[in-house]
Formats: C-alpha cells, sequence, structure tokens
C-alpha cells in the first residue's frame, strides 16, 4: 500500500518551523526555496512479478542496500536573475560519472504529479542515467493511467561536489503554473522508471517527504490523500508557490 502524507502535516513558510529537528525543514527567501531531507528515510520495496500492482520502487530481486547518491540530502529552487532558475538536488553521497546501476533518475515533478488523477499533461524535469549515457530534458506526463509520457526538449545540466543542478528559463518553468493556482513541485530519486512494465512504480526517496509505503494487505492499494496543510507555501513577488511531493 501507499500512504501520501504531507510532511506530517507540517506547515513550511519563509523561515524553518520551531520543533521540526526530527522533520524536513524548509527555506525561503524571496528568490529561493530550499526543502531539507533526513538521511536515511528511503522508500525500498522490491516489484514483485506476481503482484505487479503494489506499490514498488526496485527492480524485482535487487539488492535493497542502495548508495547515498539515491538520498536526498537538498532540494532547491533559485531565481538567479536575467529570466534563468536553477534547480539543485544535493545527496548525501557524490554522483559516481557511470554508475554501476542500469537506471538512475534525479528528477523536479510540477503540475501535481498523478497523485490527484487531474486531467491534462504535467510537466516534469528529469537528469536520467540510462546505463551508458546521461540525459536531461523536460518530460511531460501525458497520462497517469495507463502511464504515458514524452521525452521535451533538452536542458543543460551539471554534476556539483553533492549533486546535480539544472538551469532552465523562467517563463518555461511558468508553463507549469495552472492559470490561477500556484507552483507545485517536488524532488525526487528513482531506481526504476515511472514505466516499468506494469508495474506500480514510486521513487526511492522524496523531498519533501509525503509518500511512504506501508505492508500491503494481499494485492490491494489504498491511496490517501494528503491531509489538510500538507503543501509547502511561501510567497514569491506576490505569487504563491507551494511544493509538495507527488508520485
Amino acid at each position: 500500500m501507499l500512504n501520501r502524507i504531507g510532511n506530517n502535516g507540517s506547515n513550511y513558510n519563509w523561515a524553518v518551523q520551531p520543533g521540526l529537528s526530527a522533520e524536513p525543514c524548509s527555506r525561503s527567501s524571496p528568490r529561493q526555496h530550499v526543502v531539507q531531507d533526513p538521511p536515511d528515510d528511503l522508500l525500498l520495496r522490491n516489484c514483485d512479478p506476481v503482484h505487479p500492482g503494489i506499490f514498488c520502487s526496485l527492480p524485482p530481486g535487487a539488492p535493497s542496500d542502495l548508495p547515498g547518491y539515491f538520498d536526498i540530502k537538498t532540494a532547491k529552487i533559485t531565481e538567479i536573475g536575467k529570466g534563468r532558475v536553477d534547480l539543485f538536488i544535493s545527496l548525501y553521497e557524490p554522483i559516481p560519472a557511470a554508475p554501476t546501476d542500469q537506471f538512475v533518475n534525479y528528477f523536479w515533478q510540477f503540475e501535481g504529479g498523478c497523485v490527484q488523477h487531474k486531467p491534462g499533461n504535467k510537466s516534469a524535469i528529469s537528469v536520467a542515467w540510462n546505463g551508458s549515457a546521461w540525459r536531461a530534458n523536460w518530460v511531460e506526463i501525458l497520462s497517469c493511467i495507463p502511464r504515458a509520457i514524452q521525452p521535451g526538449d533538452p536542458v543543460p545540466f551539471q554534476f556539483t561536489e553533492d549533486g546535480v543542478k539544472v538551469r532552465v528559463a523562467l517563463d518555461d518553468l511558468k508553463t507549469a503554473i495552472d492559470p490561477g493556482e500556484p507552483l507545485i513541485w517536488h524532488a525526487g530519486v528513482r531506481r526504476i522508471p515511472f514505466i516499468f512494465g506494469d508495474f506500480a512504480t514510486v521513487a526511492v526517496d522524496y523531498a519533501p517527504d509525503v509518500v511512504e509505503l506501508v505492508p500491503p494487505l494481499c494485492t490491494s492499494i489504498i491511496l490517501k490523500t494528503p491531509p489538510p496543510g500538507s503543501r509547502v507555501s511561501f510567497q514569491k513577488y506576490g505569487q504563491a508557490i507551494r511544493g509538495v511531493a507527488w508520485i
């Protein structure tokens, strides 16, 4: 089963909230939003060919002792001026130039992803290793059920000492905002693709942490909507921006 939770209902504003020493915390400024994520909070479950409808994050039979470059430390969006925006994911270990894993994917998801199954395409930015090369590009989720995606334009990216950064035009990022709505975003890391056979896949880590795997009940899947107050809120030039981890 899969629970969608919202940082245990904690609200994030412009400053770090008190009493959140054991929780992810958020820092914001007019040009930047930072979400911190604790170590060793990975969502680990092998896909089961007998029960493909149970949410999973690892290939069948794959080891669950993932290295630290699957574990998010910080996710950040920063407006740097001249109509440009940098998006960062920092990790607890540096990303190797050529991972031994067949698939590694760092992404920033916008427009709610598939958690609410709203109609319309959902934009994301992806930096993915396919076993032989890295590729960074925009991605459109065309359908959640069944899952369908379409690769978009490439984006410049570079590895940092502890993660990865992409740079996009602010105008392009604004296309991921529904009319009259704030920007909704989260960062994540995948060990298996969004579309992986018939399996219901999830990332191994999200920032903020609003998704958890719970023991499956037979082959059923129960999806719970985020509780009130689960969205990350802050202000940017009068535009409310909310961040919440979506699948």
